[in-house]
């Protein structure tokens, strides 16, 4: 319905309901009838598999063309040194020609970025430049959050394809304020201008070069309190005619892609939002300029009034009400809908005997938590997973488990770990009786599906509020200027905290037939105004004896069943 009527549906749908089979059939039904495109937006790669195989499921009905893009430095299959591709250090490569009619093979089928590389290799073409040249003529584009909420043209425009008629089915849409808020942040160091002058392609740049060093070197002797636009975008415009963000544009033309500007770019760019959406500032030692995004609507906005409509959709989009002012979704529908799964099969506690906040950290609470997380977790006959608010918490802990769960192995997330590392330690799991331990917004906690009951016990430790920072103060002075105090702390530090709870929590039940037990540990959990903040099917018990009630989650006694 609200595809039909060109209105925007924001939606929390716990897992088990079937978004993205749901979301992306109804989306190509309305793109087709329209000779439309659906673009269905993700915040991870892993995450386009899921779409990837859906739209196989539409295809055995209707022959829809599909393609799958990722980003041109992780579909390159030339040799390279570093991080760069060939291509954008203006060297030629094997796959260098223009693809061919071969590379329409891509729409014969939905074919992941995995399948269309090897497919291109075959060939002899960029897998890039022809999944680009496919998506010219898709029905269905897969791709990233950036594509079109990127700075510069959106890939839509990229291709001439009309937006009005696109359909947005964004996937795990809690991420994407933070992300677009990220991509929109930048900073400068003075090595970074010393790394520009080095590069020929910008000798004419020279003056506005010497510009930006005395603009810097200007503020890190001050060390104001208050940096605004102005304070570079005046002296280039007196000097030169063009403010931070036409310098960019200016540098990116004459320097091509793959230079080594270090940020240089990027930092210009972000430079020019308007100084009520930004936070500016001077930290560290060498002194670094840094630039925040504080406010992702600028920038999603103007996407969503241009597209047909947009389907936002997370398990943990909660509120959505508050995700629809953060992203300027104007008259948008927000729904919040329950879980489908038994009630019964799962069971959520509290325990106020630990906390993590910064004043109650030292030896003695650490050494607390650990006893506290043996003590539930050997009640648990299964894996047990805990996750916390950082790795200083996670590491302090860890050192002192091992002899408090006999019988259970410990695995830990590490800050180094690649993709591998961390899908080898799922793949641990299915063996023995293990605790693996990981960080709250970390990929284990959101982005790894956990299936067949393969958790027993998900144990939370401590609220992850974010710490004080600039970026923070910004944020709650914004928020609190268009939605009022009240609103400006829950959307700016309790809502993101519960919506990484509860990505924790959902690692565990992830199908009807699974049985989990759900610990949060701090005495926070008990404060009515952050049990308020959860979603209302999602009921928290405080126990005295948590441990006592796990065991008799996984072993009714006679008297329970009575």
């Amino acid at each position: 319905m609200c595809m039909a009527h060109r209105t925007h549906l924001l939606a929390h749908a716990p897992t088990g309901l079937g978004k993205t089979a749901v979301a992306l059939t109804a989306a190509v039904e309305t793109a087709l009838a329209s000779d439309g495109v659906v673009l269905f937006l993700t915040s991870r790669q892993s995450q386009h598999a899921i779409a990837v195989e859906t739209a196989r499921g539409i295809w055995k009905k209707v022959r829809v063309k599909v393609v799958d893009i990722i980003a041109r430095e992780d579909m390159c299959l030339a040799k390279r040194t570093g991080d760069k591709v060939p291509c954008a250090q203006g060297l030629r490569c094997f796959f260098s020609r223009e693809p061919d009619e071969r590379a329409g093979r891509l729409l014969d089928y939905p074919l992941n970025t995995q399948e269309s590389m090897r497919l291109c290799l075959r060939a002899g073409q960029c897998p890039h430049r022809a999944a680009m040249r496919a998506a010219a003529e898709a029905q269905v584009i897969i791709a990233d959050y950036n594509q079109m909420f990127g700075r510069g043209p959106n890939i839509l425009q990229r291709l001439g394809r009309r937006e009005s008629d696109a359909v947005l089915v964004i996937d795990e849409a809690h991420n994407l304020p933070a992300r677009v808020m990220g991509a929109g942040s930048g900073s400068l160091t003075a090595a970074s201008i010393e790394r520009a002058r080095a590069v020929p392609a910008l000798k004419h740049f020279s003056e506005d070069l010497d510009i930006i060093a005395e603009v810097f070197r200007e503020l890190a002797r001050r060390d104001p309190e208050r940096i605004t636009a102005a304070d570079l975008d005046r002296p280039l415009r007196e000097a030169c005619g063009v403010d931070a963000g036409g310098l960019a544009e200016e540098i990116e033309t004459a320097a091509g892609e793959g230079r080594d500007l270090s940020g240089l770019v990027e930092f210009l760019h972000a430079w020019s939002a308007p100084d009520e959406v930004t936070v500016r500032y001077l930290e560290g030692e060498p002194a670094r300029l840094k630039v925040s995004l504080i406010d992702p609507s600028p920038i999603t906005a103007p996407v969503l009034a241009r597209v047909r409509c947009a389907l936002i959709m997370s398990g943990t989009l909660h509120p959505p009400e508050m995700f629809a002012d953060l992203l300027g979704a104007r008259n948008a529908l927000c729904r919040s809908y329950p879980s489908p799964f038994p009630p019964e099969n799962r069971l959520v506690l509290s325990s106020g005997k630990v906390s993590s906040r910064y004043r109650a950290r030292g030896e003695a609470m650490y050494a607390s938590i650990a006893e506290e997380v043996a003590r539930c977790s050997n009640e648990v006959p299964g894996n047990v997973a805990v996750f916390f608010p950082s790795y200083e918490l996670l590491e302090q802990v860890e050192g002192r488990l091992a002899a408090m769960v006999p019988g259970r192995r410990v695995l830990a997330e590490r800050r180094e770990h690649g993709r591998n590392e961390k899908e080898a330690l799922v793949h641990q799991l299915r063996e023995g009786r293990n605790m693996l331990l990981g960080t709250m917004g970390g990929s284990l906690s959101e982005g790894v599906d956990f299936r067949d009951n393969l958790l027993e016990a998900v144990l939370v430790v401590g609220l992850p509020l974010a710490p004080p920072s600039r970026e923070m103060e910004g944020m709650l002075h914004r928020m609190e200027g268009k939605y009022g105090t009240k609103k400006a702390d829950l959307y700016v530090q309790v809502y993101p905290a519960v919506a990484k709870v509860l990505q924790a929590a959902g690692r565990a039940i992830r199908s009807e037939t699974d049985r989990a037990a759900i610990v949060l540990l701090d005495d926070r959990y008990a404060m009515p105004q952050v049990r308020r903040a959860f979603p209302a099917d999602f009921t928290i018990t405080a126990d005295l004896d948590v441990p006592g009630r796990i065991k008799r989650f996984f072993v009714p006694s006679v008297e329970d069943n009575i």
